[in-house]
């Protein structure tokens, strides 16, 4: 092989290696931190492969501790919460691969899974539709699509349609913070934002029936 092929793979190479590094911040952290990042987030690729999400979880955390900005690690985090059941806390770590890295339109699908996994679904589909404006592969258009169909379908039922979509959208926030704060233990905290969801729909069966459990939840503080 001659020097100049030889010299053009190595540099091939080098180039490949720093486009990866680039992803854990290289030119903005030192290098030494980029590498360790990069390493728990490939440790954490392997330990999902082998099916421990506990100890993939942990590799995903201590990469983004280093750097909280890592696409990669967010997307992988926020997707490892989404199938294990915690999609509220996935929102914020999806969210932030959004903005990260906008072009990648897994982080937009995993985003609005974690959405309509949290009970928003007017959000959800907005964020679906999001993921549809990028170069996606067909099997993920397909399965957009069909996570669309069924919103629309939901949404279109009388008791999803009944309020105009710029007010149905501020219930279904309302009442996902109320949620949220209750099941965290402040039902105080809930009840204000119940407050804000009854001023849209006073006689709706998702605020009575949340209105019954924050005072219950105040009953016993």
């Amino acid at each position: 092989m001659s020097r100049t092929r030889k010299e053009k793979e190595r540099a091939q190479k080098l180039w490949e290696e720093r486009r990866k590094l680039l992803r854990f911040g290289y030119g903005k952290l030192a290098e030494s931190l980029v590498r360790e990042a990069r390493q728990y987030y490939q440790r954490a690729l392997q330990a999902w492969a082998k099916g421990d999400l506990t100890e993939a979880e942990a590799f995903l955390r201590q990469s983004l501790n280093i750097n909280p900005d890592a696409p990669d690690p967010l997307l992988m985090l926020g997707r490892l919460l989404v199938e294990t059941g915690r999609a509220e806390e996935a929102v914020g770590y999806l969210s932030k691969a959004c903005e990260v890295d906008s072009e990648n339109p897994e982080a937009h699908y995993w985003f609005a899974r974690a959405l309509e996994g949290s009970g928003r679904l007017r959000r959800a589909r907005e964020a679906y539709e999001h993921a549809l404006q990028r170069n996606l592969k067909p099997e993920m258009r397909r399965e957009i699509q069909t996570h669309l169909e069924a919103l629309a379908f939901f949404l279109t039922q009388p008791a999803a349609s009944s309020l105009p979509e710029e007010q149905a959208q501020a219930l279904e926030e309302a009442l996902h913070w109320a949620r949220f704060y209750l099941d965290m233990g402040f039902p105080r905290r809930a009840r204000e934002y119940l407050r804000q969801a009854q001023e849209i729909a006073p006689d709706h069966p998702q605020v009575c029936e949340l209105m019954s459990r924050i005072e219950k939840a105040l009953s016993r503080s």
